[in-house]
């Protein structure tokens, strides 16, 4: 590239030395190799989700270091400092850190929900035992108003309601060895009570995994239970009182009920339970696909784009100061702020993201509020309840998924606006 640009400002300063388009290249090769090559530095890659050390870098030219470090760091504080008066906001409209934009992405609040709302034992013994108990125990205690339906619908512990069955009632139990042995509703109970810390260890050691895979497992497993509380806590779900492992409880609980209406459909041969069952499974899934599409663009797909945007942007560096070579003054400046127009474009996201996070989480907490109300004021995870809340949950994550396709766009408009010249007016001739 330097030796066809020695010979195209040869050719011109040839036929038009008064020019001196040769020596005017000269300059600007010599600056741009002296300036944006020569100097080598040593760069350091910050994972801001926490889940590695800095990545040390050596030998990146200075160039390609200066913009990549002033735009990141503009980007980054911008996004900080919104994040920061987010929280600080007082009343209804203040965004807990757990569910900030820049360290969990965008809907954190939401997906916590919609993860959670689909746990289910992992054990399969210990799954069948609680479908057993459900039916041969609590199933009876409601129809013979041991336990108050009404009070077992809309309460946001269900597990505590089913301490006191008859005892007069079996049912079977799976011991350690996979032998099936009988006994009583109480004794079931306090059997399937003793076993559960465990399974629910096991379902938030895997949330944990899910909602931060970034993260090592011990901090991974240390960050959930405060997620999990934050994010309940903010869309009024749940009250201050309610630990990460309650949560998780009458999220499975709560799922095993309405699995075992299914199944025992099924033991005891009853189509029309099964045929209801299979069509609302189905509606509801329908319905929750062409949300969950939409949820995962905000999730994965956009972030996923602007990174890969930013790694090219970096790797064209080389390509771009070749290109300089060919030219000279004006021209090579005009290149130069393209290419850190497009940087800024780039860093331009995570701030407007930010924006877009809080406003839609705050919407969300309203929107799931009112999806949690039992009436009279009182908002709970329930029966009643729960199968609205999951569906708002990733509802307001599809209707954000359609929002954040806009960001590069808005962003764009931005970095243009400020990069860009606008184009000269010239006034009318008058006649």
């Amino acid at each position: 590239m330097a030796f066809c640009g020695f010979i195209a400002a040869l050719v011109a300063y040839a036929f038009a030395p008064e020019k001196l388009q040769g020596w005017k290249w000269l300059a600007t090769v010599l600056l741009v190799f002296s300036v944006l090559i020569v100097p080598r530095v040593t760069v350091g890659v910050v994972d801001k989700t926490g889940g590695s050390a800095v990545k040390v870098v050596a030998n990146v030219p200075f160039g390609v270091a200066f913009l990549g470090s002033v735009t990141s760091t503009v980007g980054h504080t911008l996004t900080g400092l919104f994040e920061t008066a987010f929280q600080v906001i007082p009343g209804v409209g203040a965004l807990p850190s757990e569910l900030s934009y820049e360290k969990n992405g965008l809907m954190f609040g939401n997906r916590l929900i919609r993860e959670t709302g689909g746990v289910a034992f992992q054990d399969p013994n210990f799954r069948t035992d609680l479908v057993n108990f459900i039916h041969n125990c609590t199933m009876y205690d409601l129809i013979d108003g041991t336990v108050d339906p009404g009070t077992f619908s809309s309460s946001d512990d269900v597990w505590a309601l089913m301490a006191s069955p008859n005892p007069a009632r079996f049912t079977t139990l799976t011991s350690a060895g996979g032998s099936i042995t009988v006994d009583t509703c109480p004794n079931a109970y306090t059997n399937l009570n003793g076993r559960i810390p465990a399974q629910l260890t096991r379902i938030q050691g895997k949330l944990a995994f899910q909602l931060n895979p970034t993260l090592p497992a011990a901090a991974a497993n240390s960050a959930i239970a405060g997620q999990i509380q934050q994010a309940y806590l903010k869309n009024s779900i749940a009250t201050a009182a309610a630990t990460a492992a309650d949560l998780i409880r009458q999220n499975a609980v709560l799922n095993a009920i309405n699995d075992t209406s299914n199944i025992i459909g099924q033991k005891v041969n009853d189509p029309a339970a099964m045929v209801l069952a299979v069509g609302r499974a189905q509606s509801v899934a329908q319905q929750n696909a062409a949300w969950l599409n939409a949820g995962k663009v905000a999730e994965q797909a956009l972030p996923v784009f602007r990174n890969v945007i930013e790694a090219i942007t970096y790797a064209l560096f080389p390509l771009l100061v070749l290109l300089m070579l060919l030219t000279s003054g004006r021209e090579t400046m005009l290149a130069f702020k393209g290419y850190a127009a497009v940087l800024i474009w780039i860093q331009l996201w995570p701030p407007l993201y930010a924006v877009l996070n809080y406003m839609a989480s705050i919407y969300a907490a309203y929107d799931l509020a009112a999806a949690a109300d039992l009436g009279s004021g009182a908002k709970a995870l329930s029966l009643q309840t729960a199968s609205t809340i999951y569906s708002r949950a990733i509802s307001g994550e599809a209707v954000v998924g359609y929002l954040a396709i806009s960001i590069p766009w808005w962003a764009a408009s931005q970095a243009c606006s400020r990069w860009w010249p606008a184009p000269r007016q010239v006034p009318p001739r008058a006649t």
